[in-house]
């Protein structure tokens, strides 16, 4: 049943990403098996390999898929018996309640993230213009604000668009996703609230507690561009009354506010604030800029950071990344480790010595200088979460060496290897078919933790600013702006809660794990 459905899925998902790219969509997932493009793609110098690389990277990927469906629908058409020692452990897990739904929960967060931008985006699921109905999020055409009646000739604001079409009520509208934000590189624009006075104090509308903060006028034909501005410390003005030339929003002059009481005159610049003043503005305004609180009116549920990008959005796309990442990671670790391991144990003499020997060179390189030097040569914005794989990999394949090995020692040993190379059975054969089945159990056990150890070195590799660059979101990155803007306690609140959550939930899979596979804590002699 596993075999058929893991089957099932990696061939309608390696088929599905390349009817989808041909067909112009851009569906949830499988289209980040076609999203490798080459910065220099659109240069005349680009070579071909630039020019087609998405293409290769794209169609590689879902070969890979796609021989791993049909190898599993293959497995599963054989007549195949479980191991009743094996069907006992997993019973055990199941049992062990904390373990089990963890588990669950993580896999609940896996599917949140294979919705990706249906979830979480800036462009609209859906927009209903003149009678048409548009779906930008799923296609992988750009939308111009033209093809929507805005004057823009660039990527359509469908915020913005949401926004018009409302005050408009001619029956258009457009649907956001549940985050109408990017995980990057999509800052919010300051909250503008209006300012009501009530017996000489000045309150935001609509709230009970006396205003202070910054409140600004704008020219009331070009709202974009401010005319004046003066600080409000409890309900009353105080200090300079700022004002600013429309042509270039240049300060030009100032009047003083002392006890609620303005100066007759402007103190500088009289006949430009006289100018500016005469001219029709807007309502005083409180302006809110990065980083904004939690607020379900804005749609940040967690509010921005300093750069006003939303927090949500950012633990959203880092979610992502460690998922994307920690599959990647565990496949070539493990795939390198358990080879290497079980062919030091079962071969032994030279071949080990020489491993081992590259092992304890590799042990005494001291992981984070190396990071550090390959992002000074090759350049924090050009390296990719390939690079900082590649270089986690190179050292992490150790440690599962060592168990490999020992277990591999152990089990050539036994009866069944020698009955099985009198049999004729190779080396390659006996390690794993024989051997390896029967040490599975260690690898099992050191997944989970596994997973925990990538997640934290990607998250203080971004910390210390050595990690991805602001094209990725990353967890480290919102945990040192959070640490940097302590007055701002949501956006550290957030990001280590939502850390702290993550690992708990793979740790206690691990610990699962490990009680279940145990064989000395569930061996009964009969």
């Amino acid at each position: 049943m596993v075999f058929r459905v893991a089957g099932i899925f990696l061939i309608l998902m390696s088929v599905g990403a390349v009817v989808a790219h041909h067909a112009g969509l851009a569906l949830p997932t499988l289209d980040w098996f076609f999203a490798f493009e080459s910065k220099e793609k659109a240069l005349s110098s680009a070579t071909w390999w630039e020019k087609n690389q998405a293409l290769i990277i794209g169609y590689g990927l879902c070969s890979v898929l796609l021989a791993g469906g049909v190898l599993s629908l293959v497995k599963r058409s054989r007549k195949m018996h479980w191991n009743p020692q094996t069907l006992r452990k997993l019973r055990r897990f199941k049992s062990i309640t904390r373990g089990y739904l963890s588990l669950l929960t993580l896999a609940g967060l896996l599917f949140l993230t294979l919705l990706d931008h249906a979830l979480v985006g800036k462009k609209a699921l859906l927009v209903k213009h003149d009678g048409k109905l548009y779906s930008p999020a799923f296609m992988q055409k750009t939308y111009t604000g033209e093809d929507f009646g805005q004057e823009s000739k660039s990527e359509a604001d469908y915020r913005k668009l949401k926004e018009r079409f409302k005050e408009e009520d001619r029956g258009n509208w457009v649907l956001l996703p549940l985050v109408p934000f990017d995980a990057t590189f999509d800052s919010a624009e300051p909250i503008r609230e209006a300012l009501e006075e009530r017996d000489g104090e000045f309150y935001r509308e609509g709230e009970k507690e006396i205003y202070s903060g910054l409140a600004y006028r704008y020219f009331a034909d070009d709202e974009d561009k401010r005319q004046s501005m003066v600080r409000y410390r409890k309900g009353r003005p105080q200090g300079r009354e700022e004002y600013y030339g429309r042509d270039k929003g240049d300060f030009i002059g100032f009047y003083e506010w002392k006890d609620g009481v303005r100066s007759p005159d402007p103190v500088m610049g009289e006949e430009l604030v006289r100018a500016v003043e005469g001219e029709e503005t807007t309502g005083l305004l409180a302006v809110r800029y990065p980083p904004l609180p939690p607020s379900f009116k804005t749609r940040h549920y967690l509010g921005t950071d300093s750069r006003g990008w939303d927090v949500l959005a950012q633990i959203y796309g880092g979610l992502q990344l460690v998922f994307q990442a920690a599959i990647i990671y565990l496949a070539v670790t493990y795939a390198v480790g358990i080879t290497l391991g079980c062919l030091m144990g079962y071969l032994g003499g030279t071949f080990d010595i020489v491993v081992q020997r590259l092992i304890e060179i590799l042990a005494n390189v001291p992981f984070l200088y190396v990071v550090i030097i390959i992002a000074d040569r090759i350049g924090r914005d050009d390296i990719t979460l390939v690079t900082i794989l590649l270089v986690l990999c190179i050292f992490s394949w150790i440690h599962i060496t060592y168990y490999m090995r020992t277990a591999a020692y152990r089990e050539k040993a036994r009866d069944y290897v020698a009955a099985a190379r009198v049999l004729g059975a190779g080396p390659i054969r006996v390690i794993f078919r024989h051997v390896l089945p029967n040490a599975i159990s260690i690898v099992v056990t050191l997944l989970p933790f596994s997973m925990v150890g990538v997640i934290t070195a990607l998250t203080a590799l971004d910390f210390i600013g050595f990690g991805l660059p602001d094209s990725y979101p990353s967890w480290g990155r919102i945990l040192k702006d959070g640490v940097s803007n302590l007055d701002s306690s949501w956006i550290v609140a957030s990001v280590f809660s939502g850390m702290v959550a993550v690992l708990l939930l793979v740790t206690f899979v691990g610990e699962a794990v490990r009680e279940a596979f145990d064989p000395k804590k569930f061996t009964t002699y009969r």
